[in-house]
């Protein structure tokens, strides 16, 4: 089975091949992907394919960092739910404890290990693809969004001390030098971050703002109208943060930065409650990723915050009158057919 990310990977591509007059649907047709998935962030893609495309671009374009230089683009918030879930972990070591749990979310053959050599710790960025396509530009493109997160995150405080890549360079080493804002080594074996051991204690900025408008330009997204639909605003974030598990009022109201009847109440008034607004993302959610994805059902449970598989199967023969398996058994035979 091969791994799949999220098309949120593919921010910031469309400007990318703009720079060099190329037409970013031809490459992702010419790549075996649809040019659907630019429109939207919360598709699904094989993460080989991807790879591919990274590899036809930097050809494409005669620039051996586009990798690099897709991961400008990119901070924390790429990651959707698991982004919003870093930004309040309590310190370093946290924030990679999550990493490691939590990032097959966003992308699935990514590996981040956290090794203590001394008084200094390497940060280890791992890709574990079933795939013979050359990994390189996905691998520059991945620790760099390890570097904007960690600034993001951080801020000042994120120094890392050297960075190091498996392969060669393949593009300016200067580029690299000032993206890592360090020393920049390659064709060291490994890909990684050295810091400071005691890095680990490091505490996340305060992140408030960053997650209003996140959320605000995420509702702003969605219809010109928002701003005046409760029901639409709720909705927006539920989506945001479905797979947390933490899908309350309360938490939706604090984000919204609201009192929690007043939400409620907002809610009734335009004639729908927050729990069949719940059930309508995850049913959509549900429908999505049994039609796109391969993931289990168990996985999909959890995703979208269900305790586990009996439940979320219960509630999917509500909503549709079928078990998931049967209605996604019946999907790839109308696919088939």
């Amino acid at each position: 089975m091969s791994q799949i990310a999220r098309s949120a990977v593919l921010i910031g591509f469309t400007s990318l091949c703009r720079q060099w007059a190329l037409n970013p649907h031809e490459l992702l047709c010419d790549s075996g992907l649809d040019p659907l998935l630019l429109r939207r962030e919360d598709l699904y893609l094989p993460y080989a394919r991807f790879a591919e495309l990274l590899n036809r671009l930097a050809y494409r374009s005669g620039c051996g960092s586009v990798g690099l230089r897709l991961s400008h683009h990119h901070d924390y918030f790429i990651f959707g739910p698991f982004g919003l879930l870093l930004s309040q972990a309590e310190s370093l070591a946290v924030v990679l404890q999550l990493a490691q749990q939590f990032v097959h979310l966003h992308a699935q053959g990514i590996r981040l290990e956290a090794h203590e050599q001394g008084e200094q710790l390497f940060v280890e960025y791992q890709l574990q693809l079933d795939s013979l396509v050359d990994l390189r530009q996905l691998l520059e493109l991945g620790m760099g969004v390890v570097q904007q997160t960690m600034q993001s995150l951080f801020q000042a405080q994120w120094q890392p001390q050297q960075v190091c890549f498996a392969h060669a360079c393949m593009g300016d080493e200067e580029e690299y030098r000032a993206a890592f804002a360090c020393p920049v080594m390659f064709a060291q074996g490994r890909s990684g971050f050295y810091v400071s051991r005691d890095a680990l204690t490091l505490k996340p900025v305060e992140q408030r703002r960053e997650l209003t408008d996140f959320l605000l330009r995420r509702i702003s997204q969605q219809t010109a109208q928002v701003a005046s639909s409760a029901a639409q605003q709720v909705t927006v974030v539920l989506q945001s943060i479905l797979s947390t598990g933490e899908v309350t009022l309360p938490v939706v109201a604090r984000l919204l930065a609201c009192h929690p009847r007043s939400l409620q109440q907002a809610l009734q008034r335009e004639g729908v409650s927050f729990r069949q607004l719940l059930a309508q993302v995850r049913f959509r959610e549900a429908q999505q990723q049994l039609q796109l994805s391969t993931q289990s059902l168990t996985e999909l449970a959890l995703n979208l915050g269900y305790a586990d598989e009996t439940a979320f199967s219960r509630a999917f023969k509500r909503w549709s009158g079928m078990a998931p398996q049967l209605w996604r058994a019946a999907g790839d035979q109308g696919s088939t057919a």
